[in-house]
């Protein structure tokens, strides 16, 4: 008797110990399915704002080129010849651009989930605010990349995207024009934002920052954004931060952990 209620109780603290396994395991998968629905729907979107003619978006290229000169800081074309110079520069940049990017916010989400569960929610929903603010840009402000706009620039991820083909199918779902804001440096600064907050006070943290400021660098090199596009994407970051804030204000902030921290 003694062992059977020895073997009982050992089976209860087992199935106790990897309840929680179960129930994280769940979560998890819930989250995975909701964030890949959501990709799939902002891809859609995207896709079908593509206008159907390079009229308009070649018009608000040269706007932006104008802009940029104007200010004496069309710099594309000095970027890509300093990148593309160095011994391996090309194809880097390309692989950060094409692939890095797409494994920075997968990373980025997952960390947030396992180690700041309490904030994550706000900031998944700050995530996908700060698209819907991009897609709206995409829908209103059609772009010719630099790539796209006569320019004489090259853009070196095609090689990459092709990989032999393999990777040639997404080229059809791509919005070519989808290039004001940028998210490809959007992204990185929101990720150095939340980092900046939630990470333990330290002057590392704020290495998060290297993150935009290499994307900045990235997407000028391959030719797939200007920089006004990267403050395009800060800004929608910025809008999208307060949008989240005011809708979910009963959620923990990023900033909030960090205050808490510095006030001990």
């Amino acid at each position: 008797m003694l062992a059977s209620a020895a073997v009982t109780t050992g089976s209860l603290a087992r199935a106790a110990r990897s309840t929680p396994r179960r129930v994280l395991r769940s979560a998890l998968a819930r989250e995975a399915a909701l964030f890949i629905a959501l990709l799939a729907l902002y891809e859609i979107v995207r896709d079908r704002l593509e206008p159907s003619s390079a009229t308009v978006p070649l018009q608000h290229a040269r706007q932006v080129v104008d802009a940029e000169r104007a200010l004496g800081l069309f710099v594309e074309a000095d970027v890509q010849r300093a990148v593309t110079g160095l011994p391996g520069g090309r194809f880097v940049s390309s692989w950060i651009y094409t692939l890095a990017y797409t494994a920075g916010f997968v990373g980025f989400l997952l960390w947030v989930w396992l180690r700041h569960r309490d904030r994550y929610p706000f900031v998944r929903t700050w995530f996908w605010i700060v698209h819907g603010v991009a897609v709206l840009g995409f829908w209103l402000y059609p772009l010719a990349p630099p790539r796209l706009a006569g320019l004489g620039l090259a853009d070196p991820t095609s090689r990459t995207l092709n990989l032999g083909g393999s990777l040639s199918w997404f080229e059809p779902f791509r919005n070519v024009y989808a290039a004001m804001p940028s998210m490809h440096v959007g992204q990185p600064v929101l990720f150095a934002l939340a980092i900046t907050w939630l990470a333990r006070p330290s002057p590392w943290r704020f290495a998060a920052w290297l993150w935009p400021a290499v994307m900045l660098v990235v997407v000028m090199a391959t030719a797939n954004h200007y920089w006004l596009d990267a403050a395009g994407g800060a800004t929608a970051v910025l809008i999208g931060l307060g949008l989240a804030t005011l809708v979910l204000r009963s959620q923990r902030k990023p900033w909030q952990s960090y205050r808490s921290r510095i006030t001990r």
